[in-house]
């Protein structure tokens, strides 16, 4: 009996000791093509953690990774504003990244703390150090990024790409009074929204109001911004509000490339 409860204890500990490889992943069925990057953030003007900057491509290299990194326990929910990231791209996609935190000694996983060794960083830095450079690039749609997408990707020079957000079209702003029909942004949302979803049918909108300087400083008017396609600007006949002009959507990516 007591051998038994000590097998089945050791199997749990092996179980949960797996659990806890950093790379494994369902989504990586192999290592082709794959990429593991750590870089500093591009907001971080000062590159506080520049030099624990490293690109790993040889796949021997990556296969060992992948069965030797591991996180440890939970800690406290802790993190820094300049983090550091770790990268796991496949084909130059991302498949997937974790913040970790060299000062509190942790990384996030799926929302929540762990301990996580910072020499492991420390030691792939000074065998494996790169540079990177980034930029931006807007486009007018989804096609135009793709196309552009499709061929930056097979650079061998580039990371990642950091995809726009391609929800709405663009946006236009209504301006209500403050009164008795509108004493607030919610009644203003409730008496618009039934009017839109007529116009858009299955296409996806926002109403919003924004607390910035404009609405702050005349408190006597709402003025609600509405994003959207392009046809629910010129197809709502609204005539309670002033509407402003339209104003198409920036599509911007962001490419990460070694230097």
């Amino acid at each position: 009996m007591k051998k038994t409860i000590l097998f089945i204890i050791l199997a749990l500990s092996q179980i949960v000791h797996g659990q806890n490889k950093l790379f494994k992943s369902d989504n990586l069925t192999d290592t082709d093509s794959v990429k593991i990057i750590g870089m500093y953030p591009k907001w971080d003007k000062n590159k506080s953690y520049e030099k624990y900057n490293f690109l790993i491509t040889d796949k021997k290299v990556i296969d060992s990774l992948i069965e030797s990194v591991e996180y440890a326990e939970p800690t406290k929910n802790i993190s820094e504003q300049n983090n550091f990231s770790i990268i796991l791209t496949k084909g130059n996609k991302v498949i997937n990244r974790w913040s970790i935190s060299p000062k509190f000694t942790n990384i996030n996983i799926n929302g929540s703390s762990r301990q996580f060794d910072i020499s492991i960083v420390d030691n792939l830095s000074k065998k494996y150090f790169f540079k990177y450079i980034w930029y931006e690039k807007e486009f007018k749609n989804e096609k135009e990024f793709s196309k552009f997408n499709a061929e930056i990707l097979k650079q061998e020079k580039t990371l990642y790409v950091n995809k726009p957000i391609f929800v709405y079209e663009g946006s236009f702003e209504l301006q209500f009074p403050k009164n008795e029909t509108f004493p607030h942004p919610k009644a203003i949302d409730e008496y618009l929204r039934p009017q839109i979803e007529k116009i858009v049918k299955e296409k996806k909108f926002s109403i919003s109001y924004k607390l910035d300087e404009f609405n702050m400083k005349n408190r006597d008017q709402y003025t609600i911004t509405v994003e959207g396609p392009y046809f629910l600007f010129t197809d709502l006949k609204e005539k309670n509000s002033k509407k402003g002009k339209w104003v198409p959507a920036k599509f911007i990516a962001t490419v990460y490339e070694k230097e």
